[in-house]
């Protein structure tokens, strides 16, 4: 057995990490097919992230499709009320969010499906937080809540259309936009200017949750900030707050999440590496006994810069050989080389561009030298 990791790539190491974090939580591996019954993602269409599957029809005849989603085939299996605590690494085929294309998408992830009560959610952000962390130090975790952008939309209007609209605004943080569309069908000035506020970036979480406490104009925006400023309250005892930002201007998809809402980002990448939340509604939809859902993504695709390429602990060495260099002599520097975690490419020709040590083997004969 290998003394290191050191012949790892890195999305291989942090898959490894990943692992090691989750199940030192209690968190048990699910493994799934590469491939469901088409129906069964047509009739969830709404809970997927975007509407294209790429189908094909088995032996029989049956229109199956390449799983685009983990989270919808982890709801499917649960058959019990009691608390569940998975994870996964799987790829998913789907559309990518940067080129329009269908990808083979490399996701690790947690899930946890059961009654979801205020230790479970910080213990599912605290991981989601970790998670980034063994991705880059310079990471941040963006919290908001579904509920105070629910709540201010019921102040707003109750047409489905408008609300759609006004949401998309919300999200995109287009504060002009919504000052048109508010003038335009002469909705109540108090809630816009509460939705125009979110847009403002304030300096500390703690100006943002002061802000949300006097906008709350609701109930339901009042219980999304209380939760908020608890669990920002525990964070802060624990000493993570410096990887939080608090955002009650943030949103995701009404039709699937219901509570807290996570991205996350790290430096170097200019989108979320890991987005998930409190999903409560494809439960019900789904008709399982568990009350609630709580989990969340990381994205490997979004990191393929800085993860695919070999990790930089690893030495690489050249061993330059011919027709005249003794066989056991090469097999035992190799072997030697390996055993201390060398990476080690046996080649007649030196490639251009290449960089390190160099071994050239005449006869039985080894001799050292950098490039």
């Amino acid at each position: 057995m290998l003394n290191n990791l050191n012949f790892l790539y890195n999305d291989e190491l942090l898959t490894l990490r990943l692992r090691k974090l989750y199940e030192s939580a209690g968190f048990k591996k699910f493994r799934m097919s590469k491939f469901e019954s088409y129906d069964f993602y047509a009739k969830n269409k709404d809970f997927l992230h975007g509407q294209r599957i790429i189908t094909f029809s088995d032996l029989n005849g049956k229109l199956m499709a390449l799983k685009p989603d983990v989270t919808l085939s982890i709801v499917k299996s649960a058959d019990s009320d009691e608390r569940q605590k998975l994870y996964y690494t799987e790829n998913v085929y789907r559309e990518s969010k940067d080129v329009h294309e269908f990808k083979e998408i490399s996701q690790v992830g947690l899930e946890v499906l059961g009654n979801i009560d205020l230790y479970q959610t910080v213990e599912i952000i605290i991981l989601a937080i970790k998670s980034l962390l063994e991705i880059d130090t310079d990471a941040i975790l963006d919290i908001s809540h579904m509920g105070y952008t629910e709540g201010l939309l019921d102040c707003l209007t109750d047409d489905i259309a408008l609300r759609g609209e006004l949401h998309k605004l919300i999200c995109g943080k287009n504060a002009h936009d919504i000052i048109k569309l508010a003038d335009e069908y002469m909705l109540p000035m108090n809630p816009v200017n509460t939705a125009v506020g979110l847009m403002i970036s304030k300096n500390t979480n703690e100006e943002s949750i002061a802000d949300a406490t006097t906008n709350a104009l609701n109930s339901k925006m009042q219980n999304a900030v209380k939760e908020i400023s608890c669990i920002y309250d525990i964070l802060k005892k624990q000493g993570l707050e410096k990887y939080v930002r608090i955002d009650f201007s943030g949103t995701g998809d009404p039709n699937y999440y219901n509570g807290i809402l996570m991205h996350g980002y790290v430096h170097g990448v200019p989108r979320d590496v890991l987005s998930g939340g409190r999903y409560d509604m494809l439960l019900n939809k789904m008709g399982k006994e568990c009350t609630n859902a709580m989990g969340f993504a990381i994205y490997f695709d979004a990191l393929d810069r800085q993860l695919h390429k070999k990790t930089a602990n690893g030495e690489i060495v050249y061993i330059l050989y011919n027709d005249d260099s003794d066989i056991n002599t090469l097999l035992s520097l190799t072997e030697k080389l390996n055993r201390e975690g060398v990476v080690c490419n046996t080649v007649t020709k030196i490639p251009d561009g290449a960089k390190g040590k160099i071994f050239r083997i005449t006869g039985n004969n080894v001799e050292e030298e950098a490039l």
